[in-house]
């Protein structure tokens, strides 16, 4: 995946313009789309609404201030301050704990955690568990609401037909957290943070980010792996299915 890109829905889109429109004032409902539109890499809002017809998500650039800002001031809004910010522009990570750059190592062991919770990402997507839209929540026990989701667990294979489990929870702003333990020593291992090595070849957890957009939240640190598992997972060529590998931790 593309560091300089990241994916939205149509529910994504509502959402970034929805914080927009609690920034500004003096600004139509109209204009703010095709500035918002702008921001994203689009030359109109029409062209943006056409490419996520038909699409869960659609791949575009993450979002930019200074090209919201020259649509603006192409549409007459000359007096807007040439410091506005209206969108996230994802770079950092945003929580009260950590405002630094995103992680831009892609060593063995990050790839390693990468691939395995792309795989059981895919895995539930493909056995439609959940999607990438807000409050996709489709597994037994889940709920559109993240205070009445119960987490499921489901079964997938990954190279070579090595078993795994990983267990699925929502949780506040539209988050999924995903618990992946590869090739499970016990027919009961219940994918958790409690979970070691002592319960399969690798275990990992990870974030999913659905709000504001589809990626996997700036990570690898919930991740144990042994040395011949991480060997297998770094070989691994794993692409997202509509969603970014990597992107800025929201809390």
């Amino acid at each position: 995946m593309s560091e300089s890109t990241f994916f939205v829905s149509e529910a994504a889109v509502r959402n970034l313009k929805g914080t927009s429109v609690r920034r500004i004032y003096g600004i139509s409902s109209a204009h703010l789309s095709e500035a918002f539109a702008a921001a994203i890499g689009f030359r109109t809002n029409a062209a943006l609404r056409a490419a996520l017809v038909g699409q869960a998500t659609v791949e575009v650039p993450k979002p930019s201030n200074a090209r919201l800002l020259q649509r603006l001031r192409e549409l007459g809004y000359t007096s807007v301050p040439d410091d506005l910010q209206l969108v996230p522009e994802l770079q950092h990570s945003y929580t009260p704990f950590r405002q630094f750059p995103l992680n831009k190592r892609r060593g063995v062991r990050w790839n390693s955690w990468r691939n395995l919770v792309v795989m059981a990402i895919n895995a539930g997507l493909e056995q439609r568990l959940f999607g990438l839209q807000p409050t996709d929540n489709w597994w037994p026990g889940a709920a559109r609401n993240h205070h009445e989701c119960q987490s499921a667990n489901y079964r997938f294979n990954v190279a070579s037909g090595i078993p795994a489990i990983a267990s699925v929870d929502a949780h506040a702003g539209d988050e999924l957290s995903i618990q992946v333990v590869l090739d499970p020593k016990r027919l009961d291992v219940n994918p958790s943070i409690f979970c070691g090595l002592s319960d399969g070849d690798a275990v990992a957890h990870c974030w999913l980010e659905r709000r504001l957009g589809a990626w996997i939240q700036d990570g690898g640190e919930g991740f144990s792996c042994k040395r011949t598992a991480q060997a297998m997972l770094v070989g691994l060529n794993v692409m997202p299915k509509g969603y970014a590998d990597q992107g800025s931790f929201i809390l």
